[in-house]
């Protein structure tokens, strides 16, 4: 619900003695409270029905309002339209400053085809809907705001609502649970965990007489649905059905020459950063439970790297105190300890909140973040830097350390060390990117025999249908 920041005045008063009465007054305006505790207001003028949040309790606030109804039903004689018996009219007084002159916002709701209408051509760009691609997915855009409308407005019309929005509601809900279960690219909004909380509520009022506090958290979940499927080209002929595949092409801003040198010298992790903010930015979208579990990774590590990068700091420190050792030596691994404890000091002050942070903040960010001539490079380096630096710390260091050793006991001993250690560095890296390669291997296998059993499954399909 939408808040208010209008002044109220507050005052004290004495109760007088016995009973105290509700006050009610002479006025066609029916009052009701939204769940929230927006104080709205319903009439039936006529064949038209009315909702508003002015006070129309105060007359002259009333009299504007009549006012400018009037000419609504004046325009609407003019036009020759004849309004469905199921549509509500909303307005909305606004005030220009000095000189105090006023206008009218308004808008029709049909509770039958859930859409929102005007009496005048109105642009899409000026209701901030996004690009459309046809009259059905702006149907899909005009249904999100109609349950906007009876998220703000439920308590006068729950009562010509049918339960089914409801069951309806519990069947779409239990269908992307299973979708965000079974893949991990669905583009359903909602979690696992936060599908299975919200069945349990909705369930509780399975079968039961729709009311507006119902109705309210229903058509909220309903606005939230249409605004995915609006996103997502729901029911198009370029449907997104996979998160990470955008439905339209995409201009993907890349240098490739900056990204190779920055990758060769920062141990390619800025790649690994690339290609995940791209995959949580598709399409300007961001699935917040994505972006938080990549925040979470983030944070942390940078805490782990901070510890890391002081112990090789100290380190680096008390070798140059040894014997023999060199100071000069040890200026390499401070400068690359000291920039990662310091780049990951600021990453972390920079983001802090942001593995909390809501999926419309995770799209400023990004969107802000991203370079109309860079894209994410910049972005990803910055994240690298603290790892990036540590590894480049810990390599000096030992470079330091085979230093000292050479001075100690001889240039031969230092390079066998040496020799070891590089060694046993390759060694790893090598078997671990061979277990790697083998399950992309094994990801390829599983991948063809699975569109062996759906040109199987499909056949069969076919042979039963003849």
């Amino acid at each position: 619900m939408a808040s208010c920041s209008g002044r109220v005045d507050a005052y004290h008063t004495t109760t007088a003695p016995g009973l105290r009465l509700r006050t009610s007054t002479k006025s066609n305006w029916l009052s009701f409270i939204h769940p929230e505790g927006q104080l709205y207001f319903h009439m039936k003028r006529g064949h038209l029905s009315v909702v508003t949040e002015e006070n129309v309790l105060n007359a002259e606030t009333d009299n504007l309002v009549s006012s400018y109804l009037a000419v609504i039903e004046k325009r609407i004689l003019e036009c020759g339209m004849i309004l469905p018996q199921t549509c509500e009219l909303f307005v909305e007084l606004r005030f220009d400053e000095p000189p105090q002159t006023s206008t009218c916002a308004y808008y029709f709701v049909d509770h039958h085809s859930r859409c929102l209408f005007w009496l005048e051509p109105t642009s899409s760009e000026l209701l901030d809907m996004g690009m459309l691609v046809s009259d059905s997915h702006l149907d899909t855009a005009l249904e999100r705001l109609y349950w906007v409308h009876v998220e703000f407005f439920p308590m006068h019309v729950f009562a010509q609502m049918t339960p089914l929005i409801l069951d309806n509601l519990i069947s779409v809900i239990c269908h992307g649970m299973t979708d965000r279960m079974t893949s991990r690219t669905s583009t359903f909004p909602y979690t696992e965990e936060k599908c299975d909380q919200l069945l349990r509520v909705l369930s509780l009022r399975r079968g039961e007489p729709l009311d507006g506090y119902t109705l309210c958290f229903v058509a909220r979940l309903w606005g939230a649905i249409n605004n995915q499927r609006f996103m997502t080209y729901y029911g198009q002929e370029n449907a997104q059905l996979d998160r990470l595949q955008p439905p339209m092409p995409e201009d993907i801003v890349d240098r490739p020459g900056m990204r190779a040198l920055a990758n060769l010298t920062l141990w390619g992790i800025p790649n690994h950063h690339y290609s995940k903010l791209h995959d949580l930015f598709v399409h300007d979208q961001v699935y917040v439970d994505h972006w938080q579990a990549f925040m979470t990774a983030r944070v942390s590590e940078w805490r782990e790297l901070i510890v890391w990068a002081f112990s090789v700091l100290i380190a680096s420190i008390l070798i140059s105190m040894l014997p023999r050792a060199s100071l000069s030596s040890a200026m390499a691994p401070i400068l690359a300890a000291s920039s990662s404890i310091l780049s990951g000091s600021i990453l972390l002050l920079r983001h802090h909140g942001f593995e909390d942070a809501t999926a419309s903040f995770a799209a400023n960010f990004l969107r802000t973040a991203k370079s109309s001539d860079w894209g994410f490079l910049p972005l990803s380096i910055a994240y690298s830097m603290p790892k990036a630096m540590y590894l480049w710390s810990m390599g000096l260091m030992v470079a330091q350390f085979i230093f000292w050793v050479s001075r100690m006991v001889g240039v031969f001993w230092a390079s066998g060390g040496a020799g070891l250690l590089a060694l046993m560095a390759y060694g790893i890296l090598h078997f671990t990117s061979l277990e790697d390669d083998h399950s992309d291997l094994m990801a390829t296998m599983l991948r063809n025999h699975w569109q062996t059993f759906q040109s199987g499954s499909a056949e069969a399909a076919e042979t039963l249908t003849v």
